[in-house]
């Protein structure tokens, strides 16, 4: 089993998608058919969706830029940050309605009919609970199927303080529950695409190869000076990428382990391919200079002959046929 997982990171996707888009360029492939589970955290859980419903990397890098400009626009102006004490910084809307403009009204159902295995992360406020919606690939899954992506999306991509939080009706119950940001959950969703591949997927560790992509990473160390008496107006936002940034090396600390612990010879392929942000860019920063530095950082990755040595296990000549002859 082949698996594609993807990280959170807001804009700083647009880096991601552009690495799509080089890799299937190189591979003459269109990364929907050369993997059977697709799993995704907020940013990544659209760049998964996109890619399971059928979006070339370039496709999604448009959808990134569209996303910039439409979506990323302050409420409250770009210099007023009184306004968000008050309230998040995006509005929604524009973020459903681009989003609504890629998926339109395809369903997790949809996804499973055309052999796509899905699954996206997300908090449920509601239950207080983690919601990772999946698309019914086992018999012990059967609620989610009528979830149109867009809800998904929105329900997996709504970071607190920078949109709202993202309402959603239970297609079964007609209940409205109410999502914020799947980072909460795992930013760095690897490890839940590889408990999902031998738990639900019925994979043997040996048969599985999973591939982990990176939103473009910060160096988060404070060189200067550091305050030990910090309250929320000092830590401000930095506290989020903390708390986020030290679970996904966790969860990816963990998962290299448990590859580490399997014998040889029935050990799971795991690569993780990581991009960088040597200019600590924000993760809502979708200025024109911010883009083309997003897009160099994925193209050059994809580039690299050593990326591309890593990734030939998931694109062999002998394993794309079989994939196009199903």
């Amino acid at each position: 089993m082949r698996i594609l997982s993807v990280d959170g990171g807001g804009y700083l996707g647009l880096a991601t998608a552009a690495f799509v888009e080089g890799v299937e360029d190189h591979f003459d492939c269109n990364l929907g058919d050369c993997f059977d589970l697709f799993c995704g955290t907020s940013t990544g859980a659209i760049i998964a969706l996109g890619i399971a419903a059928g979006k070339t990397g370039a496709e999604l890098r448009t959808l990134y830029s569209e996303l910039g400009k439409r979506v990323l626009v302050p409420r409250f102006g770009r210099r007023s940050k009184l306004g968000r004490l008050f309230g998040p910084k995006f509005a929604l809307e524009p973020l459903r309605e681009a989003l609504t403009g890629a998926f339109g009204d395809l369903t997790l159902g949809d996804l499973y009919a055309s052999n796509k295995r899905v699954i996206a992360s997300s908090f449920c406020l509601t239950t207080g609970q983690p919601r990772i919606f999946k698309t019914d690939h086992s018999a012990n899954l059967t609620r989610h199927a009528r979830y149109r992506l867009v809800d998904v999306a929105l329900a997996s991509a709504a970071a607190p303080t920078y949109f709202p939080l993202a309402k959603v009706v239970d297609p079964l119950s007609g209940v409205v529950e109410t999502f914020c940001d799947g980072g909460v959950v795992a930013n760095q969703p690897a490890l839940l695409a590889y408990a999902e591949a031998v738990s639900e997927c019925g994979a043997e560790a040996k048969d599985v190869r999973l591939l982990s992509l990176s939103t473009p990473r910060a160096d988060l160390a404070q060189k200067e000076p550091i305050s030990t008496n910090r309250g929320l107006w000092q830590w401000g936002e930095a506290i989020a990428d903390v708390f986020i940034e030290g679970s996904s090396r966790s969860s990816g600390e963990v998962l290299k382990r448990l590859v580490a612990c399997c014998p040889e010879n029935q050990r799971p392929l795991y690569e993780r391919i990581e991009l960088v942000n040597t200019h600590r860019l924000a993760f809502d920063d979708a200025s024109p200079m911010a883009s083309q530095v997003l897009i160099h950082e994925g193209s050059s990755r994809a580039a690299s002959n050593v990326v591309r040595q890593r990734l030939m296990p998931f694109f062999t000549e002998e394993e794309r046929n079989a994939r196009l002859s199903r």
